[in-house]
């Protein structure tokens, strides 16, 4: 048995690892389902290592050598260490999602109309743009407030779209469309389903309800994003997410193309415009130089995407105490 190392490529499938997790739904279950599980037989097998490597007689009749004793307790730590660190990854300290209590609702109405007043102010000095009265969300307590009850639920939610907004306005996209929650501070109807109603619904509610995974491992409370950004843009916002203390998960994602069809090549020559003039070489054998009267053109790339992302923030249960 030879002893595993922690090698910079051992941390490097940790964290890619971890990556995948955020982004993929099926690699999130197994990693949901399975670190708790994961966690109890690293214990059995260190228990069964304590056992065995002091068994001289009995049923057991296992001698373990020194040599092959000091291995399997270096493979025992070695996976402890890894667990360790996706649980770090899955809950750091800057995470605040298990912290939140409940709070009086004149209170949180004050926080909510700071937050989105602040998020407003900051938008308009990255110049991202965003509708009228914009709320983040919470436009039905403009003229409102919850229940004692309700506020715990909501803080957490205003939380993570605190957390999505700034990755949006750091970006920074082009406009903020629409932000969507789920209205988790109503009943649920039976089955989790959001209950359906004859009255039109409201522009920011997401009709769902967060998810309660098996054992009560976490909670995925979903979010829904529209903006408007470039390709350029656009990259700095997937890699805010992956970097975020907070936990999202990326379910679903459209985009779509201000500019739907690229260039033909009967077209290029319109595109690039008339030559300015051209410089005629002296040597033999030299080419003319042009010039074009419009300069480099772009063929692609420089388009606006329209993004619609509907994002889970996770928050994780397993191993709170």
């Amino acid at each position: 048995m030879k002893k595993l190392k922690l090698s910079g490529f051992d941390l490097g499938v940790i964290i890619a690892f971890a990556v995948i997790t955020l982004l993929g739904g099926g690699a999130w279950w197994y990693l949901s389902g399975q670190l708790q599980a994961a966690q109890s037989d690293v214990k059995s097998a260190e228990t069964e290592f304590v056992r065995y490597s002091v068994a001289k007689a009995g049923p057991d009749n296992i001698v373990v050598s020194p040599s092959n004793g000091k291995n399997l307790q270096a493979n025992i730590e070695l996976i402890k260490a890894q667990i360790d660190l996706l649980n770090t990854k899955l809950q750091p300290k800057e995470n605040k999602l298990s912290s939140i209590d409940k709070e009086d609702p004149v209170e949180w109405k004050h926080d909510l109309d700071d937050e989105v007043h602040r998020l407003n102010a900051a938008a308009k000095v990255h110049g991202v743009i965003v509708p009228p009265n914009f709320y983040f969300g919470f436009s039905r307590y403009l003229s409102q407030s919850p229940n004692d009850e309700q506020t715990l639920v909501l803080k957490k939610q205003l939380v993570g779209v605190e957390e999505l907004a700034n990755i949006l306005i750091n970006a920074p996209v082009k406009e903020i469309r629409a932000v969507r929650r789920s209205y988790e501070e109503d009943p649920h109807a039976v089955g989790g389903a959001a209950p359906g109603s004859g009255a039109a619904p409201e522009a920011d509610h997401l009709s769902s309800y967060a998810l309660n995974a098996p054992a009560n491992a976490y909670i995925a409370y979903p979010f829904e994003v529209e903006f408007e950004t470039t390709s350029e843009n656009f990259r700095p916002i997937i890699n805010s997410l992956i970097q975020s203390p907070y936990l999202f998960v990326v379910r679903t994602l459209s985009v779509e193309n201000s500019k739907l069809n690229s260039p033909m090549i009967s077209e290029l020559a319109n595109l690039a415009g008339p030559p300015a003039g051209s410089v005629v070489g002296t040597a033999p054998g030299e080419v003319a130089a042009t010039t074009t009267t419009k300069g480099p053109q772009f063929l692609f790339g420089d388009s606006t995407l329209k993004i619609k992302v509907r994002i889970d923030m996770i928050e994780w249960k397993a191993g709170n105490k």
